[in-house]
């Protein structure tokens, strides 16, 4: 199963890094420390920290109001992003149907029994498909 998300979890570290980057150009690097404090506190207290807990509960609670929106938009994006990785992962050929072959097989034995398309017009779709992806 850890193969299976590792495209997915690649994708949406990659897309967590562009956003603090962005994040760190647009609004400053104390902003990018406070979210970044807030993920890392977040996750350690999951874990069970609970030292950790009552720090991001300090942390949250001691916000400005300059810094709260911010914040919370980071978040957020972080969220839709997320997301979308995950839309692209369950759809793309690197994503459900690289972990389960059964997908594309399932879906060319539906196409084959279509009575208008050929294996010559399957063929050529199906290679429409897959180059639009990379």
């Amino acid at each position: 199963m850890n193969e299976q998300y590792s495209a997915l979890r690649s994708n949406v570290s990659m897309l967590g890094k562009v956003l603090g980057e962005t994040i760190k150009d647009a609004l400053g690097e104390n902003i990018l420390d406070r979210v970044e404090t807030i993920r890392k506190l977040s996750k350690s207290s999951r874990a069970g920290n609970e030292a950790n807990r009552q720090e991001l509960l300090t942390t949250l609670q001691n916000l400005s109001n300059d810094e709260l929106l911010p914040v919370a938009r980071a978040f957020s994006q972080f969220l839709n992003l997320a997301n979308t990785a995950e839309q692209y992962h369950s759809i793309s050929p690197q994503g459900e149907a690289a972990s389960n072959p059964e997908v594309i097989a399932r879906t060319l034995r539906k196409l084959k029994d279509q009575p208008n398309l050929d294996e010559a017009t399957i063929k050529t779709r199906w290679s429409r498909y897959l180059w639009n992806w990379y």
